[in-house]
Order: C-alpha cells, then sequence, then structure tokens
C-alpha cells in the first residue's frame, strides 16, 4: 500500500504540550487509506533486562475529516516528562521519523528507537500559554470615531450629522469620543460584552488613525489621555478588559521621523529606519510643502508604487513602511507598548499587519511585556494560518479568519469565492481544528466581520436567520467570540467605509439585540460551548456540532430535516432557542439541544 501521504512532524502543532504533563499528537493520512493506527511511546532512557520499556501502546482515534485528509488523535502523560514515539499503520507497518518498516518482514525492527520520534522534554518555557481570562471573553470591536459621541461635546460645525450616512467616506468626521464610550458601558455591560478591542486612539491624520503621528498620544478627535485612563478604569470596575491596537509595521506620513528624512533625504538621522529604495533620489516626486498642503484625495492620486522611493502599507503612500529590526526602532515601539500597559493598565495590544513585522522583533515584544504582566494579550492580525507566531515566544492569539471565511461562503455570498455545501462547510472547518494546537485554538479571537470587511448582515444578503447561524456556530466553537459594534442591533454596510457607519443609537433592532443578549448568556453559563472538545460532522444539508456529549448545535443549510435526536444520546433534550421540542430544523434554521 502507497503510504507516502502519512505525515507526523515532531514539536509541531502535530506534537505539542497542551499543559505541563500531557503531549497531544497528530498523524494526517489521505481520506480513507488507514484502517487504524497505533502509538508505541516510552521514555528514551527507560530500559530495563528484557530491553527498552514502553509505557503505551494505544489506538489513536479519528479526530477529523478535512477534504482531503484523516486526521488522527491521541494524548499521553509520560511519567518523566520524555516521550519515543512511533506509529503502527493497519497493525503491520511501523511509521517512524526516518522510514516506514514493514514488521511482517522485519519484526526485530520494531523498536529502533533511532527510528522513532522525539519529544524531548515538557518544558513550561516551551510550551504556548496564553492568559488564562483571554479564554472566555465576548469581545466588542469599537472604531471610536463612530461609536458614541459623548453628551457634552461642545458643537463643532466640521462634523457630520450623526444620522446622516449618505456617501460615506472614510474621511467623514463624526466625533465619536472615548468619554463617548465610557457613556455607553452600561449598555456594553448589560448585552454581555466583557472585553473591548478598539482600534487606533493614538494622533493621526486619518480618521481610521492607522496613520500614527504619534505614539505617546490620544489622538485630541478622542479626547485626552485622562479620558482614557477614566474608561479603562470604569470597564475595570464592570469586569470588562480593553486592548489597544498598535501599529508598528508602518508609521504615518505626517509623523515627524518620516517628515525629517522627506526634507534632509540621507542626512536625516532617521533615515535607516524605513525601507529606502534608492538612497541618492528623493523620497516623492515633489516637495515637502506640496506634500503638506495637497488634498489627501490628490496626494493619493500622485503618488503610486512606481513613483514612491520608499516601501509602505500596502500601496498606501501614507503609511512609510518602518525598520522594526533597527535597534533604535525596537527600542522606541517597546517603549510605546510598556507606556501604554504600563501608565493605562490596559489588557493587551491587537498588532497591526503583524505578519509583516520580523518574529525577532515580536518575540522580543513579548518577553518586554510580560515581564511588566504575565496576563497582558498579545492578538496578532494574521489573516492566514499562523502557527510559526503560536509557538509560546510571540502571540497569545490571531484574529481567526480562518474561521470567518468558511462561514461566510456557507451561510452568505462572497464575490470570488465559491458557495459551501454542509459537508464543504465541515471538512473546512476540520481543517482549521486540525491546524491548531487545542490550546491554540482555545485562546483564539474569533470574528465574523471587522473594520476590514464587509458586515455580516450584509454578507447574507439581509438574512436574519443565517446571520443567526454563523454567529451561533462561532459563539460554539473554541477561542472567544467577537462582535463588531452595531451587529447586536442589525448594523448592515458593504466594505469600507460603509462598514463604518456610526452606531445608530435610535434606529436599533431591540428583538436582535434580546437574541444576542440570550446568546452570550449561553456562552457564559454553559461550559460546553466553551469547550475545545467536540465532534463536527454533516447529515445531508445539516451541520452538526457535538460539543462535550452535552450539546448538540444543529444548521440547517437546506430545506426543513428531521433529525434523530436519539443517535446522539440527547433522548428528552432541551431544545435552546426555542419553545417547541420537536425535532424538525426548518429551512436555514437552528436549534441547540442540551441534556
Amino acid at each position: 500500500m502507497d503510504y507516502s501521504s502519512v505525515y507526523h512532524e515532531a514539536k509541531s502543532a502535530m506534537a505539542y504540550a497542551f499543559d505541563g504533563a500531557t503531549i497531544h499528537l497528530r498523524l494526517k493520512a489521505k481520506k480513507g487509506l488507514l484502517k487504524s493506527v497505533e502509538v508505541i511511546a516510552g521514555d528514551p532512557f527507560h530500559y530495563d533486562q528484557n530491553g527498552w520499556v514502553k509505557f503505551a501502546e494505544v489506538t489513536m482515534t479519528l479526530e477529523a475529516t478535512t477534504a482531503l485528509h484523516d486526521v488522527y488523535f491521541a494524548s499521553f502523560t509520560p511519567p518523566y516528562k520524555r516521550m519515543k514515539y512511533a506509529f503502527v499503520l493497519d497493525g503491520s507497518y511501523l511509521f517512524g521519523t526516518s522510514e516506514i518498516i514493514d514488521l511482517n518482514q522485519h519484526p526485530d525492527l520494531k523498536f529502533n528507537l533511532f527510528n522513532y520520534f522525539n519529544f524531548p522534554y515538557l518544558l513550561d518555557a516551551d510550551r504556548f500559554i496564553a492568559p488564562a481570562w483571554s479564554k472566555d471573553q465576548v469581545w466588542v470591536s469599537i472604531f471610536p470615531s463612530r461609536f458614541h459621541r459623548h453628551q457634552a461635546a461642545p458643537f463643532d460645525a466640521s462634523l457630520k450629522a450623526w444620522t446622516n450616512i449618505d456617501d460615506l467616506s472614510n474621511q467623514d468626521k463624526y466625533g465619536g469620543t472615548l468619554k463617548g464610550i465610557t457613556e455607553k458601558l452600561d449598555y456594553l455591560f448589560e448585552v454581555g460584552f466583557t472585553a473591548i478591542y478598539l482600534t487606533p486612539i493614538f494622533e493621526a491624520y486619518s480618521q481610521h488613525k492607522y496613520d500614527t503621528t504619534d505614539y505617546y498620544a490620544i489622538d485630541p478627535e478622542f479626547g485626552t489621555l485622562e479620558d482614557f485612563k477614566e474608561l479603562v478604569e470604569k470597564a475595570h470596575e464592570k469586569g470588562i478588559r480593553i486592548v489597544l491596537d498598535l501599529v508598528f509595521n508602518h508609521i504615518g506620513a505626517f509623523h515627524p521621523w518620516f517628515q525629517d528624512v522627506l526634507e534632509k533625504g540621507n542626512q536625516s538621522p532617521y533615515h535607516d529606519y524605513f525601507f529606502i529604495k534608492d538612497p541618492t533620489k528623493p523620497l516623492l516626486p515633489f516637495t515637502l510643502e506640496e506634500l503638506k498642503d495637497l488634498p489627501y484625495a490628490v496626494l493619493k492620486d500622485k503618488l503610486t508604487p512606481q513613483t514612491l522611493n520608499y516601501e509602505t502599507f500596502g500601496f498606501t503612500p501614507f503609511m512609510p513602511k518602518v525598520n522594526t529590526d533597527h535597534p533604535d526602532v525596537s527600542a522606541y515601539f517597546m517603549d510605546v507598548a510598556l507606556f501604554w500597559l504600563q501608565e493605562t493598565k490596559v489588557d493587551g495590544f491587537r498588532l497591526d499587519v503583524s505578519n509583516e513585522v520580523s518574529h525577532r522583533f515580536w518575540r522580543e515584544f513579548r518577553t518586554t511585556l510580560k515581564k511588566v504582566d504575565p496576563d497582558v494579550y498579545i492578538v496578532g492580525e494574521n489573516w492566514d494560518i499562523s502557527n510559526p507566531w503560536l509557538r509560546g515566544d510571540q502571540y497569545d492569539a490571531v484574529m481567526n479568519y480562518g474561521l470567518l471565511f468558511p462561514l461566510w461562503q456557507t451561510f452568505g455570498k462572497v464575490k470570488n469565492m465559491p458557495k459551501l455545501s454542509a459537508l464543504e462547510f465541515v471538512e473546512r472547518i476540520n481543517q482549521l481544528i486540525t491546524t491548531y494546537p487545542k490550546p491554540v485554538l482555545e485562546a483564539m479571537y474569533n470574528l465574523v466581520d471587522s473594520h476590514d470587511t464587509a458586515r455580516l448582515l450584509t454578507i447574507t444578503e439581509g438574512n436574519l436567520n443565517k446571520f443567526k447561524q454563523a454567529y451561533l456556530f462561532m459563539f460554539a466553537f473554541p477561542g472567544s467570540p467577537s462582535l463588531f459594534y452595531g451587529d447586536e442591533i442589525g448594523v448592515d454596510g458593504d466594505h469600507d467605509p460603509k462598514n463604518r457607519r456610526p452606531m445608530p443609537w435610535q434606529a436599533m433592532d431591540f428583538e436582535l439585540l434580546d437574541w444576542f443578549k440570550q446568546l452570550i448568556e449561553l456562552r457564559k453559563t454553559l461550559p460546553a460551548l466553551r469547550s475545545s472538545e467536540g465532534h463536527l460532522h454533516h447529515e445531508g444539508d445539516l451541520i452538526i456540532y457535538h460539543k462535550d456529549n452535552e450539546l448538540l448545535l444543529v444548521l440547517n443549510t437546506g430545506p426543513d430535516h428531521v433529525i434523530d435526536l436519539a443517535k446522539y444520546g440527547f433522548k428528552g433534550a432541551h431544545v435552546l432557542f426555542e419553545s417547541q421540542a420537536h425535532h424538525t430544523v426548518e429551512k436555514d434554521g437552528f436549534k441547540l439541544y442540551q441534556k
């Protein structure tokens, strides 16, 4: 038989420390290839008069099936925190680190430890450990300028009327403030949110504030340092945590560093802070004064990848990329993070465009912050699978776009992305589940939309049932769920800037709000919803997520379907979200059953 598809990698997401005493193993093979997989495990140094002493020989369970692979799983508690191990395929072939041995022909090679994989030692310093608090949060992501303008704010003629969303643009000023968020903490608490992620609040040229000009100052449009301290303090009094957005991949073009380089060229002391393409040439095709005086729209048209002499975020001329590995830049940004952590007692940081910054920088960043506050939460904006950043030495989590896109493709309509059937959804999610170690999944920041995407209600084309299905699945998935402000009251909107419309405080969908309050309460009170243990499969058009043998989530992507709960061990199950006890799941419907 061809075993070329069988794969395992030591000291990876396929062989990791679950906790200080437990090792998790995974093995991947072509779908349907294997009938059984066993693991032989023992301490590499434990011998007696009969030879090497194994401490376990167990059959792996089929953890999940993806579109292409079966993934097998086993858990071990090695008595001395060390483990040599190999896999026996279909009872006859030993799969080791160097070769596959036919045991029928070479039984004497079954215990050749030089062909065994090795987990040298369980060390806390090497394993992934995220703050314990991060696993049980319900997040709300807030775009400060569009959330709430505080009641005592003075009249400002430059502000657009809060309810006027005609021709909405990124440059529109609505006047949302930090005091405005503080005034709405009671609302956030009543909904059930336990943590707030704020998009950037530091001084910047734009309304979105991702082009920082002063990392030590609150943007005056939002308020003052004292306003932010008050927000953190009052949020903490309600048990609500605060995470700030840090932008270290790039700065704003109006930051003093970049302005100095524009003026002095390679004579500027900050010249090497940036990635200048040709040091002998000007950075821009026009003068510094023109850069300062020309309207934003004109500048954006004039500055192109071909005319710029410096690297940027994407091709955005107002966001020059900085060299975070320059010792002065690195030291500066470490000090920035420490300032906000120590001065304001924030609970963590979301890292913008984090996958374009070096691993070396993030390792130093984590070490620096964790010395001051071991419970600080570090979450990266990585849109792709991110195991290289999630090995315990850099981030605590990433924004889990690997969950977002399958939900969109199943319950919504997405340009240039195929629709997923229930089977295809299950395969995609199983692939996600088996790509990350379980402790990593539990710490993830999960989302179904954000300030960088269309709103979920727009993706589902206004279908509230499909909208709820996507949210319900996220709330049952390991990691912490998040809402983009306004989702809980039915805010829609296509991609930026329409997704960043002001919070419609005078036009709230209270029925939907009540549904979210109930969902959040279930998340807090039912441990099985938060668990990383579960089995996901499909039954026709039904997506069935069995959590901890205590809950059964059923999402219907097709016509009405009758489900037999008895085969899942749910005789006399209680139906959450609905009063009726029959087991027909209606078209685009959902049910959550509890034993």
